[in-house]
């Protein structure tokens, strides 16, 4: 019967098409403007429509279209912004290590290296400290520093071997090192009873790679030299450095370096000075390579921090003035930052992460050519070690451990010259003085005068530079026509006579 109203829970109001009954669709929308009473499909309550029984809540707000757009947008200038500022970094990070001067130095193939097999996957890096000329004066030989640091594939105990500049070797035959375009020319003949120095002045790194792996058998698998020459326009283009001192440095040639202790401030000409002091209180090759370590891990650091590689023109900066510092061949900045900072360490005993710092076998005393002659039993023991990764024969540890034991101005004997003007000054001076083991000699009045001058003859000169180095307002004064001379000429420096620096050294840890 058609035309009549449909009744009952089954009314056929919506359809499963989603047709309307009144104001309400099967689809779930709301009741829009139906009456009270409003069709239900399957039970719904007024003020809704369900669909087999689902309910809708009423009153969500949807997520507006331009909220999610804008989101969107803001994530992806995100993502391009990192990915810019990392292609940046990355570009500028380049720029330094294409700073580094290269130089075709290594030989792995030489017939010079023993045990081959035994030193696959050794590394062995020779690290070169060049000397500037000092107080206007030509060197007469540039390597003031060089060491070989030794580090086994099998992660053993680091070493760092000190090789003396002034030690007597053979040289082989080498091609002439033009510095200036960092290449090669005529072959130099061999020559032998030279100094180990002379082989960087001849034939630059290939040559003094040569000479270490003829004396020693180690292949060298990396060679970085730090020309001293070039250290103030590296660390001026990093802006300025800091580094850590345990105790004044003077030198008798030099003067007062730097006089205080702990973490010092360096601009360009004082790392120079810095680096380059030789006859100090810590004027053993092993402090003089931490000096000049220290000076380029700080400034390389510098130059390879995440500011400096942000930052608008410093790598560009930074890599000139690396250019003008470093020359190196199968190492990068990276790793010599990290061998920088290893051999910086304080320390020299060997910790597993700093070198044990061996020197060489060698005399006590130069021969009539001015040379160290190498103890070739005892070296020949430590380079057969250090090849076969066996343990190092006491005869090249037993040094380095009575050396650290043993503190440098034990027995040293310093006159004393009483010039402030005020008898009984110098006490408290000759007491500090024998609490770092010096023996006080004799004792006497001059005139007085202001500082303090440390008068010495030229047999004197370590002891003299060591002595300064306690005495940091202190100014040297050589003597070239005396024998046997070291006294300290105490002065008024104010009112106060000048004070010798604390026994205990600063933590540069």
């Amino acid at each position: 019967m058609t035309g009549a109203p449909a009744t009952g829970p089954a009314a056929a109001g919506p359809t499963a098409a989603g047709a309307t009954a009144g104001s309400a669709t099967a689809a779930g929308a709301t009741a829009g403007g139906a009456t009270a009473g409003s069709a239900t499909a399957g039970g719904a309550t007024a003020g809704s429509a369900t669909a087999g029984g689902a309910t809708e809540a009423t009153g969500a707000t949807p997520t507006r279209p331009d909220h999610r757009r804008w989101a969107r947008i803001g994530a992806a200038a995100a993502a391009a912004l990192v990915l810019v500022t990392t292609a940046f970094g990355f570009s500028a990070r380049g720029q330094v290590y294409d700073g580094i001067r290269p130089a075709a130095a290594l030989a792995p193939d030489s017939d010079a290296i023993l045990d081959a097999d035994t030193q696959t996957g050794d590394r062995n890096i020779l690290v070169l400290g060049l000397q500037a000329d000092r107080a206007d004066a030509p060197e007469s030989a540039r390597t003031d520093t060089a060491v070989l640091v030794h580090q086994p594939a099998g992660g053993g105990q680091p070493v760092t071997l000190s090789v003396p500049a002034t030690l007597e070797v053979a040289r082989p035959p080498c091609d002439r090192w033009d510095p200036a375009t960092g290449s090669y020319g005529d072959t130099v003949p061999a020559e032998s009873r030279t100094a180990f120095a002379t082989a960087y002045d001849v034939g630059g790194p290939a040559c003094t790679v040569g000479v270490v792996q003829q004396l020693t058998g180690i292949p060298v698998t990396g060679v970085v030299a730090l020309d001293l020459a070039g250290t103030p326009e590296l660390v001026d283009a990093v802006g300025g450095i800091r580094v850590c001192t345990e105790r004044p440095v003077v030198d008798p040639v030099l003067g007062p370096v730097v006089e205080g202790s702990g973490s010092v401030p360096l601009d360009g000409p004082l790392a120079l000075r810095f680096a380059a002091a030789a006859a100090t209180a810590d004027s053993s090759p092993a402090n003089r390579v931490q000096r000049q370590q220290r000076v380029l891990g700080a400034a390389l650091g510098d130059a390879l921090s995440t500011t400096s590689l942000l930052t608008p023109g410093a790598a560009g900066r930074a890599a000139e003035g690396v250019s003008a510092a470093i020359v190196a061949d199968g190492v990068d900045a990276g790793e010599i930052l990290t061998l920088a900072r290893g051999l910086g360490r304080a320390g020299t005993a060997g910790d597993g992460s700093t070198p044990l710092f061996l020197g060489l076998p060698v005399s006590e005393t130069p021969n009539t050519r001015g040379h160290l002659e190498l103890q070739r039993s005892d070296a020949r023991a430590l380079f057969a070690a250090l090849r076969k990764h066996e343990p190092l024969p006491e005869s090249a540890t037993a040094p380095a451990a009575r050396s650290a034991a043993a503190p440098a101005t034990a027995g040293t004997v310093v006159d004393l010259v009483d010039a402030t003007g005020s008898p009984g000054s110098v006490d408290r001076i000759a007491e500090n003085l024998r609490e770092r083991g010096y023996e006080i000699g004799a004792v006497r009045t001059g005139d007085p005068a202001e500082g303090a001058t440390v008068r010495y003859s030229p047999d004197r000169t370590d002891a003299a530079g060591t002595l300064v180095g306690v005495l940091p307002g202190a100014w040297p004064a050589p003597d070239p026509t005396g024998s046997g001379r070291l006294e300290i000429v105490v002065g008024a420096t104010g009112t106060a006579p000048v004070q010798a620096v604390p026994a205990d050294d600063a933590d540069c840890s």
